[in-house]
């Protein structure tokens, strides 16, 4: 018989899905395995072991039980936050909702523990910030574009992606989202995988990865600068993923709601 490892460790809920009638499959993101897939035996009806835990975004402590080749089994969670700001106001839950998705989709199962330690503190960072900021378009954008860096998808600001120049000066740059950076003017192609694009917003863009998500209010975008920016964080999002997030949909109409002023329902 396989003796089951022991695994003791923090871990963010990424996904859970309802098996029979007591049990879970739970996923989730752990800063030293990565992302886990795990069985919860009985979870719905014991109190003792997952009091209250086994919600989506919470972060907890859980206790793992691991066998080689075979399904990894939670023996208990305790819950150590449930991020409460972020899921009383709907464009907020909506940010968490994407944020945890994405990770599901392209964090790496048994990522190297440094990577993984790295991007789960990104990844509680941003939580808290979600809670804490206005969670307005330049949220969002920044959200977007920080998860994709966290997860080693950071495009290129500062120089010519080609050649290597740095870009000053003039206004005829573009963005390329196939070879991940900005062009100069030499070497700028008209096509459909590129757009056009002014210097300062390449800037500011750079500046707000240098600020972090917790200091954005520092952050000023002119209209015309933050326009291009959520056209080109959105393309790069959408090239590098490759398929439409399910929570983009409700990302939508939450922020649409937000922008109206309209009440957030409950």
């Amino acid at each position: 018989m396989t003796r089951l490892a022991d695994h003791k460790t923090e871990a963010i809920l990424l996904r859970c899905v309802d098996i029979g009638e007591t049990d879970r499959i739970v996923h989730l993101f752990t800063p030293d395995l990565g992302r886990v897939t795990a069985m919860a035996k009985s979870a719905r009806k014991s109190v003792k072991r997952f009091p209250g835990t086994l919600d989506l975004m919470n972060h907890l402590q859980v206790d793992l039980q691991i066998r080689p080749q075979r399904m990894t089994y939670i023996g208990r969670g305790k819950l150590i936050s449930p991020f409460l700001e972020l899921r009383a106001v709907p464009s907020r839950f909506a940010l968490g909702c994407y944020l945890v998705e994405l990770l599901g989709r392209l964090a790496p199962e048994g990522g190297a523990g440094g990577d993984s330690r790295r991007l789960f503190d990104f990844t509680l960072g941003a939580m808290h910030s979600i809670e804490n900021l206005d969670p307005g378009p330049k949220l969002r954008m920044f959200l977007m574009l920080e998860s994709l860096c966290a997860l080693g998808l950071r495009p290129e600001l500062r120089h010519c992606v080609r050649c290597g120049t740095e870009l000053a000066g003039g206004d005829a740059f573009a963005f390329h989202f196939g070879e991940g950076g900005a062009h100069c003017g030499g070497c700028k192609r008209e096509d459909g995988s590129s757009v056009p694009i002014h210097l300062g917003t390449l800037r500011l863009l750079e500046q707000g990865l240098h600020f972090g998500i917790d200091k954005l209010d520092r952050l000023q975008i002119p209209t015309r600068e933050m326009r291009e920016a959520e056209q080109l964080v959105g393309r790069f999002h959408r090239f590098h993923v490759g398929l439409e997030l399910r929570s983009e949909a409700f990302l939508a109409e939450a922020f649409a709601t937000h922008a109206r002023g309209g009440a957030n329902p409950a």
